[in-house]
């Protein structure tokens, strides 16, 4: 079914084993946050007798993201240099010891420094499984990318009510889960190759005279503004269907769980849309967000809220892939990994950035006001994006009329 990747005919070049194994890293960096949400209570009574439990304890979720974004640019650096699969390899190996270091010990202080490993092993996995994507499938990256969105949700969805589950049992319960990363490690092993650098569309890329940080920081500054609005609605439409009058956890739980639904279909509307320039893409995609976020800002009743995460989620479901397939597209073989990493860290830094933004907001106005304003900064967005979407197509058929008229 998968092929055998050892084989001559698949080496380097994507098969459908690889792209599993890839996506199957992608999930990873989710299962270090969301598995561990249930379990903060648990981890409260354990270790808030500790000096500094208050500031120790939300880490534990937090500090794999900051370590993420930290050395994601490194672990490109790295990879470039060294090869893809050492470094993707080694990556799963650390990320599958370091996970279940809380299973094994009762020190609040080693379980940290544990979880900052994590993020570092994090950063390679994140990094070089984007840039294996574009290496491997070229211009067949599209499909594979939208299923990062797709999978990635899924697994979102079902490792927090797995979290909760064993939550309800210990506070060690959910870092069971980080056993899940074995499979992953053992698919690597057998699966992943050195990609060919003949794989890679040719058309479209940037010579390797030199690493392009223009059209690399220009990706990352794009990427880091996305993944803000990208967030606001996932980090805060919990409280939002509370303070709208529900008091049953299970039930929020549930109508998240069917609101990101639509972030599936953004996703496969993508793979429709993969052909569009990366402006309209993300002004689709904005529209969708400002929308959503502003119906979730003015909704009366919970039933309002739920439509709106819908259509917000909606818009969601398209950035991930949009932004990868464009960083990938457009950064050379050599080069690519490091490309990556920035963007691994502009779209972390995003995540961990958001929640303070939105806090400052909502402490002037409250909560949904705070919506409306994201929503609003969405909106303007999606016109920029529009714009500049515009404009290089009148530069496009600009240049090609120049170019007609020197021929002649």
């Amino acid at each position: 079914m998968f092929g055998i990747t050892r084989s001559s005919a698949s080496r380097g070049r994507g098969t459908t084993a690889k792209g599993i194994t890839l996506l199957y890293a992608q999930i990873l960096p989710v299962m270090a946050i969301v598995c561990l949400f249930p379990a903060i209570p648990k981890l409260f009574q354990h270790f808030g007798g500790i000096e500094h439990a208050a500031i120790f304890i939300p880490m534990i979720v937090t500090i794999p993201s900051l370590f993420l974004a930290i050395f994601a640019p490194v672990a490109g650096i790295v990879s470039d240099r060294y090869g893809r699969r050492v470094c993707f390899t080694a990556g799963m190996a650390v990320y599958s010891i370091a996970g279940l270091v809380p299973v094994l010990v009762d020190r609040l202080d080693m379980i940290v420094a544990s979880r900052a490993v994590l993020g570092i092993a994090e950063a390679f996995i994140i990094t070089v499984s984007s840039t294996l994507i574009a290496d491997y499938f070229g211009e067949r990256r599209h499909g594979w990318v939208s299923w990062v969105g797709i999978s990635t949700s899924i697994a979102g969805t079902l490792l927090i009510i797995a979290g909760g589950a064993l939550a309800d049992i210990s506070w060690k319960g959910p870092f069971f889960i980080y056993l899940l990363a074995i499979p992953g490690f053992i698919m690597t092993l057998i699966f992943i190759d050195e990609p060919l650098k003949s794989n890679t569309e040719s058309s479209g890329t940037i010579q390797p005279l030199g690493f392009p940080f223009k059209i690399a920081f220009l990706i990352g500054g794009v990427t880091f503004v996305a993944s803000i609005v990208y967030y606001v609605e996932p980090l805060n439409i919990a409280n939002i269907l509370s303070a709208a009058g529900i008091e049953s956890f299970s039930t929020i739980g549930v109508i998240q769980a069917l609101t990101t639904l639509p972030y599936i279909l953004g996703a496969m509307l993508y793979r429709w849309l993969f052909r569009w320039s990366i402006g309209n893409l993300l002004a689709l995609a904005g529209l969708f967000i400002a929308i959503g976020q502003i119906v979730i800002g003015f909704a009366p009743h919970y039933i309002y809220v739920s439509v709106g995460a819908c259509i917000q989620q909606l818009g969601a479901g398209m950035v991930i892939p949009a932004l990868l397939a464009w960083g990938q597209s457009i950064l050379p073989f050599e080069q690519r990994s490091r490309g990556m990493g920035i963007w691994a860290t502009a779209f972390f830094t995003g995540t961990f950035v958001c929640p303070m933004l939105v806090n400052m907001v909502e402490q002037a106005h409250d909560l949904q006001k705070a919506m409306v304003v994201f929503g609003f900064i969405a909106m303007a967005l999606a016109l920029l994006s529009f714009f500049f979407a515009q404009s290089q197509k009148m530069n496009a058929v600009n240049n090609k009329s120049h170019a007609a008229q020197k021929g002649q």
